[in-house]
């Protein structure tokens, strides 16, 4: 094989490399429990995706990043970058001008919720006009803004890493949203105390590290139950691989309201089997779905909605 051939195959995210070989290994020690979560998926898409997403980190696990030429995502690389580009024409002096809205932020940062909307189902598993939204891992305010301009009355934008949450409260405050968008500088964990974020200004600023910067962090339940919140009735998370910890510090509110969700999980290796698992024993009458939002390894969400009867295996 010719060197440069070689390098091509060697190509990979580092932290795709990671997530793919362990959800390998779990394959192999587990395989009855990828069943399990397959047979949980509403629709045939679902089913498709979830396929596609073992297939694809399998060949990520060995190959790379060529792993796109043998199984690819259902977005190329190209469709990414024509959509990018015409994004760059709303980008005047560092300012995004959305839905009505103009924010700072870049057109990387807006592409998945603002074109591709990857937090959205259609006709499935949405935001609705009126609702009141937990926005986890909320950065610079790019998917709340994206909220409101579906009718959602109220965001709790949670973003724990300070740069930010500082360009989140100019874009808050620039918009004039201050009674619409809540901005709350902390972590949304399974606890209530202190952790630390290694907090890097991207949208990969993260807890898994050991360094990091001490910052408060707080149980979704406790929020609720302390700001006196009668209604939830949206979860979006993306919250660099420490989704299942803020499920289960919201347990109670998950209960209560029985919320429509979007939970990202690619992250880990057992994100796609433990955070579907660990829902459906919340809430087994929901509905189940899964979609992939980019040209790579990264943006598998996956939809729950339980507000909408009987689950429907057609």
């Amino acid at each position: 094989m010719r060197e440069t051939t070689f390098e091509k195959f060697e190509k990979y995210n580092k932290m795709g490399k990671w997530s793919s070989v362990g959800t390998f290994q779990l394959a192999l020690k587990i395989p009855e429990k990828f069943d399990e979560v397959y047979n949980l998926f509403t629709d045939k898409e679902s089913r498709l995706t979830f396929d596609w997403f073992i297939q694809f980190r399998i060949a990520y696990a060995f190959l790379g990043e060529i792993a796109k030429f043998i199984f690819p995502p259902n977005i190329s690389s190209e469709e990414f970058k024509n959509k990018k580009r015409n994004i760059k024409k709303l980008y005047p002096n560092g300012f995004i001008k959305m839905g009505g809205y103009k924010f700072l932020s870049n057109p990387l940062q807006v592409i998945g919720s603002w074109v591709f909307e990857q937090y959205n189902l259609k006709g499935a598993c949405e935001v609705s006009s009126g609702d009141f939204v937990v926005d986890g891992g909320a950065f610079k305010g790019e998917t709340s803004f994206w909220f409101l301009s579906k009718g959602a009355r109220r965001i709790y934008a949670f973003e724990g890493d300070i740069q930010n949450f500082e360009i989140l409260l100019k874009n808050i405050k620039l918009n004039k949203v201050e009674d619409k968008i809540i901005p709350v500088n902390k972590l949304l964990l399974d606890k209530n105390g202190i952790s630390k974020i290694k907090m890097t200004g991207t949208g990969s600023s993260s807890i898994l590290s050991e360094e990091g910067t001490e910052i408060e962090c707080i149980i979704l339940d406790s929020f609720v139950t302390q700001n006196n919140i009668e209604r939830i009735d949206f979860i979006k998370l993306d919250v660099e691989g420490v989704e299942i910890n803020v499920l289960k510090g919201a347990v109670e509110t998950i209960k209560k309201f029985k919320p429509k969700m979007a939970i990202s999980v690619y992250h880990k290796p057992d994100d796609i089997i433990t955070i579907p698992t660990f829902i459906y024993g919340l809430l087994p009458e929901a509905k189940f779905y899964l979609r992939h939002f980019s040209n790579g390894i990264s943006e598998t969400i996956l939809f729950v909605n339980p507000r909408n009867g009987e689950r429907n295996d057609e």
